[in-house]
């Protein structure tokens, strides 16, 4: 379950959605190790998961697609071959496969040609994204059709997100924030690690040991 909520480290106040994470835009400053973005506003300092952030983004936008996420053509197909077990899954599963941008179609025993894959995924990344959510459905048997839709849309926006460690400029950096206040649940990822901590101006004060304010 998805935890939709945001604590100010100064008060200790869990802060709802309905607020916002901030009601005027958050200003990047730039990034610590090319992995977390720190901005501000008239309320204080915000520090941001880059990846974590980026997979709440597209997860909702997957998430709101109600037919088919879209997909980029392989100018190569690629042949992949899996256990009778993970083949039996893709064949009962196909349709989630095209829902999610996965164009495959049987070449063969327990052999599938993929041609076209979700359009955010590096090619690279795809059939190490298929197998994982094979992995994941060999382990969601017991889950509901909507539970097991939510797990692999986020195991695919979180393939697709970027990545610790890659540079952005102050605009990628202000889509991002943008973006990432429009959603549903802009405090957590959907796998529900935080995207977003929140140091006030009265907690950054007591910090500094500054009084009179």
């Amino acid at each position: 379950m998805e935890n939709n909520v945001l604590v100010d480290r100064s008060t200790g106040e869990v802060i709802q959605k309905s607020v916002g994470i901030s009601a005027t835009p958050m200003v990047p400053i730039g990034q610590v190790d090319n992995t977390y973005i720190i901005a501000q506003d008239a309320d204080g300092l915000y520090i941001i998961d880059q990846h974590a952030a980026h997979e709440r983004i597209l997860y909702d936008r997957f998430a709101a697609m109600t037919e088919r996420i879209p997909s980029q053509q392989l100018l190569v197909h690629l042949i992949l071959d899996f256990s009778e077990r993970e083949a039996q899954l893709i064949e009962s599963n196909l349709e989630m496969f095209n829902s999610l941008g996965f164009g495959l179609e049987p070449s063969g025993p327990d052999q599938y040609r993929l041609m076209e894959i979700p359009a955010d995924i590096p090619v690279a990344e795809a059939e190490n994204t298929i197998r994982e959510i094979l992995v994941s459905l060999e382990d969601m048997h017991q889950l509901s059709a909507a539970e097991i839709r939510h797990e692999c849309l986020a195991m695919t926006a979180c393939k697709a997100a970027i990545k610790a460690g890659f540079e952005l400029n102050f605009r990628q950096m202000e889509i991002i924030l943008d973006e990432l206040n429009k959603t549903a649940m802009p405090y957590t990822c959907p796998h529900g690690r935080p995207t977003i901590l929140k140091f006030s101006s009265d907690e950054l004060a007591k910090m500094f040991k500054r009084t009179g304010f």
